[in-house]
């Protein structure tokens, strides 16, 4: 068969032609004498890009007709560059040889020369800037307007706006500085139309019939309904990509129900007005599925009967595949025991394990458990990285994997958790590397650590406190808190960064003042690992506080002041039993108390009381904390017991208490003391946490005659900072209501209660938990209440808040908080004042 053709007649690159035959039946075989490109406008163009791109080459053998021409032409209609591709041939035969002249003529895109986002701001044009990812140069498209089109609308769709449309205004480029025309360029006007925001109203589930639509609903859990919506936290915004990931969950909910061949059919999105859509999902259950047989192959450590009882499956149960991935230790996030733990924790590294469906009949589903135990592994080389300024050795009393200790999982854990809680680490940025050596059977465990900023510096000024007004006053505060301190490096200044470090010690010292009447100053120092060897803590803690109440001068006989001076010794001691969680200390303090002209029944004191005080007792503290992080804790709990008292004077000296004088009856203060503090952190999302805390103190005494002490009591209500005690009285807070008021009025003075509740309701939100600063904010429920006897205690009768707040650490500052409060019982506290307070505190949590 011939068909006809155009064949070039002239020798140059005009395009005179004429007819030429082709044989498509025997193709003619010619070779390229030489590739011609050309633009069809006459603009300059990069001939050599056209000949590259196209495959073809001066010498190559090409049949006409045939493949070469087509594939070239199709080549160059990849590269999106041109609009429009032609190519001509001129035959020539030199001595038998036939050869071919290709002319290329093309007509390249126009290219972008810039473009903008008119009616959106600075900020707005420069995100969608980067979004489009256009560039100047770029060959103007369908393809490209389309992908540019869809990436804006995806970027609005993420951000709830649904309806968000996107127009393409082509302008005349023009020179900006000559003002003339740029051929083969043109500007963008791209005019972004978002719409509102649009938000669920509801799920519309069809096809559902073994699980309710609440079910299905509760099963989605970052996209929540408008119509009836409950959690106000929750959003609502259509995303079309957060509901693709939702619809998981909504076959996981099937599935943990037995419903293994559950899916979706399709879902759709029904505009029912410009800002509020119905998400329509059709399912389709299939058959509820149950447990039957279930096999371990390959289990020597441990027996069939043991395994089965960890596993927690028995033959009938509802089919759980989510169930079973977090029993065997595939997936677990429930911290239960579960198969993979059991071996990891006794050191068989390289275990594997494999579940197999063997058999499916009506509704039951058989599955063998098969099991390589491989051998017991030993922990290797253990290495850590990225401490700069702590020395190995306090990294190395908290590494619980020694070498040639059989490996275990939950001790690497344990061990991130206790370099965590050291405070000298970032807890976020914490990592293990574990590297197996199957070849010897050992393991090497390589620890991440990033150091974070632990010393502080506190200058402050607060609004708090009660001078000799019993007024608010300005309270200035100054101190520093060394958290990696080292003694060693103290005789080597070279060493210093800038002040000694790297041993892990502490040292604090604070001064407090809000001017001639109140003076406070503190030191203390702590070794967590007394002698070396053990984690036996030692502390040693001085203070002295002044508090006068009137304007006269030191030297003044009349002058009506309180000063507190005392110090106290600590020893604690690391418990392995019941676990070694608990810790035990014993606190030693002597406390003596100068007092000139409070008489009266000031603050509490008796009347015609007037001269010194002492305060030696022992306090016993049982401590167990389990929390991931001391700063902004998400799971794991705190307990506190602790008993403390003081040798019981008035009954050893054996004389009549009323034959005394004041100032021999109140010379030695005596009570006992317990208190309990008891904290738990719930994890409901991966920043959302919820906090319980119960706290109870009690203060009693010995002797009837001698009555409850005015020292040591408990000032409860406020922010908890006052900005200074009296008579070594602790400090309570309690939002909602004024300093100190909800014990002052159950007792009538400022000294405290002997007895005092407090119950607390925290969800605290993770604004962002960086190793600069952590940021969380926190909605609380708080009822708390003081009593002057056990009489009256009533732990159901509560003086009750609630309230929102800030909080925010930074290393070098500590915490600082900011809270407002609505006390709901405000009318049964008349010294509070008011309902409404706003709290703000530096250096203390609730």
């Amino acid at each position: 068969m011939v068909f006809g053709g155009l064949c070039a007649q002239s020798t140059d690159t005009s395009r005179f032609y004429k007819w030429y035959a082709y044989n498509f039946t025997e193709p003619q075989e010619f070779v390229i004498k030489n590739i011609l490109v050309e633009e069809a406008e006459n603009k300059p163009i990069q001939k050599s890009l056209v000949v590259v791109y196209s495959g073809l080459s001066i010498g190559q053998k090409i049949k006409i007709p045939g493949n070469d021409i087509p594939n070239a032409i199709d080549n160059l209609w990849k590269l999106s560059y041109y609009s429009d591709i032609q190519v001509y041939t001129r035959i020539t035969d030199n001595n038998g040889v036939k050869n071919a002249v290709l002319n290329f003529v093309v007509r390249e895109q126009l290219r972008i020369n810039g473009h903008r986002f008119p009616g959106l701001s600075n900020s707005q044009a420069k995100n969608l800037k980067e979004e489009a990812g256009l560039k100047r140069g770029m060959y103007i498209t369908p393809n490209l307007i389309n992908k540019t089109r869809a990436k804006i609308i995806l970027y609005y769709r993420d951000k709830g706006y649904y309806n968000a449309t996107v127009k393409f205004n082509r302008l005349p480029a023009f020179d900006e500085k000559t003002g003339k025309a740029m051929p083969g360029f043109e500007n963008f006007d791209i005019i972004v139309d978002k719409g509102p925001k649009v938000k669920v109203y509801d799920f519309a589930f069809h096809g559902n019939e073994q699980l309710t639509d609440k079910q299905l609903r509760q099963s989605i859990k970052k996209l929540k309904r408008r119509y009836h919506k409950i959690n106000i936290f929750a959003s609502s915004k259509y995303i079309e990509s957060k509901f693709e990931e939702e619809k998981l969950n909504i076959i996981t909910r099937y599935l943990s129900k037995g419903f293994r061949d559950a899916r979706i059919v399709r879902d759709s999105v029904e505009l029912i007005n410009p800002k509020r859509v119905v998400v329509h999902v059709d399912l389709f259950e299939g058959s509820k599925y149950h447990f039957r047989n279930i096999v371990w192959k390959g289990n020597a450590k441990y027996r069939t009967g043991f395994l089965d009882t960890v596993l927690g499956i028995k033959r009938g149960d509802v089919f759980n595949q989510t169930l079973l991935d977090e029993r065997l230790g595939t997936v677990n996030t429930t911290g239960v025991l579960d198969i993979q733990s059991l071996y990891m924790d006794d050191g068989y590294l390289f275990f594997q394990m494999t579940p197999v469906e063997t058999g499916v009949s009506n509704d039951s589903i058989d599955i063998e458990i098969r099991i390589n135990e491989g051998t017991q592994a030993k922990v290797g080389r253990i290495s850590w990285t990225g401490n700069t300024k702590t020395t190995d050795k306090v990294i190395l009393r908290e590494i619980r994997t020694k070498p040639g200790d059989i490996f275990s999982r939950a001790e690497i854990q344990r061990t991130m958790r206790d370099l965590a809680a050291i405070g000298l680490f970032d807890p976020q940025q914490l990592n293990v590397n574990p590297k197996p050596n199957p070849a010897d059977g050992t393991v090497d465990i390589d620890y991440k650590l990033v150091e974070k900023p632990s010393d502080q510096i506190e200058l402050s000024g607060g609004w708090g406190g009660n001078a000799f007004t019993r007024r608010a006053t300005l309270i200035g505060t100054a101190g520093i808190s060394l958290n990696n301190f080292s003694t060693r490096q103290i005789m080597h200044p070279k060493n210093w960064n800038p002040v000694p470090t790297g041993d892990g010690q502490k040292l604090s010292v604070r001064a407090q003042s809000n001017g001639s009447n109140f003076q406070a100053y503190n030191f203390s120092f702590t070794e967590p690992w007394f002698g070396g060897r053990k984690p036996n803590s030692f502390s040693v803690n001085l203070f002295r506080n002044i508090n006068a109440f009137d304007f006269r001068q030191r030297n003044d006989p009349k002058r009506q002041y309180f000063m507190n001076t005392g110090m106290s010794v600590m020893l604690g001691k690391r418990l392995k039993w019941p676990d070694d969680f608990f810790n035990l200390q014993y606190i030693f303090s002597f406390q003596e108390y100068k007092m000139q002209n409070m008489t009266g029944g000031f603050y509490g004191f008796p009347g015609g009381f007037n001269g010194t005080s002492y305060n030696p007792s022992l306090q016993i503290i049982l401590t167990r904390s389990s929390v991931s992080d001391p700063i902004f804790p998400t799971n794991g709990s705190t307990l506190t017991l602790s008993a403390q008292g003081t040798p019981p004077f008035s009954l050893l000296r054996n004389r009549d208490v009323s034959q005394l004088t004041q100032q021999e009856k109140y010379k030695w203060a005596e009570f006992y003391k317990w208190k309990a503090d008891m904290e738990w952190y719930t994890p409901i999302t991966k920043k959302l946490v919820l906090m319980n805390r119960a706290r109870f103190g009690f203060l009693g005494y010995y002797n009837r005659a001698m009555g409850t002490t005015f020292f040591e009591r408990f000032q409860l209500g406020g922010a908890g900072i006052f900005g200074f005690n009296i008579a070594a009285a602790e400090i309570i807070s309690q939002r909602g209501y004024d300093n100190f008021s909800i014990s002052a009025t159950a007792t009538g003075s400022e000294a405290g209660a002997p007895i005092f509740n407090k119950f607390t309701t925290e969800l605290r939100y993770a604004i962002t938990t960086g190793q600069t600063a952590t940021v969380y904010a926190l909605a609380f429920l708080e009822a708390g209440d003081a009593w002057n006897s056990v009489r009256q205690y009533n732990p159901f009768q509560l003086k009750r808040a609630a309230g929102v707040g800030m909080r925010l650490f930074m290393p070098m500052f500590g915490l600082i908080g900011l809270d407002f409060a609505y006390g709901f019982d405000y009318r049964q506290v008349p010294r509070s004042g008011k309902p409404g307070q706003v709290h703000f505190f530096i250096g203390q949590q609730f």
